[in-house]
């Protein structure tokens, strides 16, 4: 998964760079004038797109974005592991019972999806 940047259009605010939690947006260059996604760090949630003022940064060809998260309440039997890989701490519940995604916090990066054990979280994607 990944974003790419339209190296024509980044004007170099680093504004993608200050709202991504992965650490995915880079200079390109030590003047800090343009930025572009390492897709290694990208989990393709998109706040870089949506916080381009310039309308600079695009989903990477054949990239859909994830529209929804949700656990299969019969596939989860409550350990967390979602919720403490979760930087949102979107995920919530008590242990030994499902949970669930509060969608207010979730900001669909996807990285609950990786880690649950049991495939009881799902993405829907646009």
């Amino acid at each position: 998964m990944s974003f790419v940047v339209d190296l024509n259009k980044c004007v170099g605010c680093g504004a993608c760079k200050y709202i991504c939690l992965f650490e995915a947006p880079i200079p390109i260059d030590e003047a800090k004038s343009k930025y572009e996604i390492k897709s290694s760090n990208c989990l393709g949630c998109g706040q870089c797109e949506d916080i381009c003022p310039n309308n600079a940064i695009k989903p990477a060809p054949g990239y859909k974005r994830i529209k929804n998260v949700t656990i299969i309440e019969e596939k989860c039997f409550g350990c967390g592991v979602c919720r403490h890989f979760c930087l949102a701490k979107a995920p919530d519940g008590e242990r030994n019972k499902p949970f669930k995604i509060d969608s207010e916090k979730c900001f669909r990066c996807g990285v609950c999806v990786s880690k649950c054990r049991k495939d009881a979280i799902v993405a829907e994607y646009e």
